[in-house]
């Protein structure tokens, strides 16, 4: 408790953390960190045009679907993929001076809701261009959004606990974000897979929060079983985060 509440007082150390990661990675480009726009962009045109086709579904409808659906999915693996390295990417700070562990998850947060605050250009643009109405609901993203951000606060000390003693750890976590991006509701819908789609969707902690924060974007009204199926699962990840970082956050120094 102590680190966590050292980590979120320490704010201006991993939001200026966050904004440089951003910026060192696009430095020197000719268009900067609009290089995250135009590769999403580029993605969603090309899968999008494909799966319309594939699933024989309108053009128009699929792709604000599907832009909506790939914008935050890369929020979420872009956060659990950062969690693999969010200790030893920081070890020359560690390694120097005592600093709260939970200052650098806040950093990968920090880093990755810039990278969804670019994409979020390419809902907008899809909009305009197929001439979709923002719907009703849309203002229940940002409670979901809350939601989603606390899930994966959890997920990224767990994993990055874990990573940063057995490095195998990071290939393993790769192929299953693979495996589960195929599984979860991305480019099909819940509703063409029918009776099957409980199994499937109902139980993948992947589709639940993904649903939680753009089905309001489809013009859908939230659910309270999604909300419920959320927290149980952020319940279940804290009873695992709270005593696994207590015990071992001391050793982080020492692995790396």
């Amino acid at each position: 408790m102590d680190d966590l509440l050292a980590g979120f007082g320490a704010w201006q150390m991993w939001l200026l953390l966050g904004l440089n990661d951003i910026r060192q990675r696009y430095k020197r480009s000719r268009f900067g960190q609009f290089w995250i726009t135009l590769s999403t962009g580029i993605f969603v045109a090309g899968i999008g045009i494909v799966y319309a086709y594939l699933f024989n579904h309108p053009v128009d409808e699929y792709i604000p679907y599907l832009s909506v659906n790939i914008v935050f999915w890369t929020l979420v693996a872009g956060i659990l993929t950062d969690s693999t390295t969010v200790f030893t990417q920081a070890g020359h700070y560690l390694g120097q001076q005592a600093l709260p562990k939970t200052a650098f998850v806040m950093r990968v947060l920090v880093r990755q809701l810039l990278v969804l605050a670019h994409n979020v250009v390419i809902i907008v643009l899809v909009y305009l261009a197929f001439g979709v109405a923002l719907p009703a609901t849309a203002a229940f993203v940002l409670p979901a959004l809350v939601v989603l951000l606390l899930a994966a606060f959890l997920a990224a000390i767990t994993i990055g606990l874990l990573c940063t003693r057995f490095r195998d750890l990071p290939q393993i976590i790769q192929s299953l974000l693979q495996v589960a991006f195929f599984l979860t509701p991305i480019m099909w819908r819940v509703e063409q897979l029918g009776e099957k789609a409980h199994y499937i969707v109902g139980y993948n902690p992947f589709a639940i929060f993904l649903m939680l924060v753009v089905e309001p974007l489809h013009g859908k009204w939230p659910s309270w079983d999604l909300y419920g199926r959320a927290f149980v699962i952020i319940a279940i990840m804290a009873l695992v985060a709270a005593p696994l970082f207590a015990r071992f956050r001391a050793r982080i120094v020492y692995w790396l």
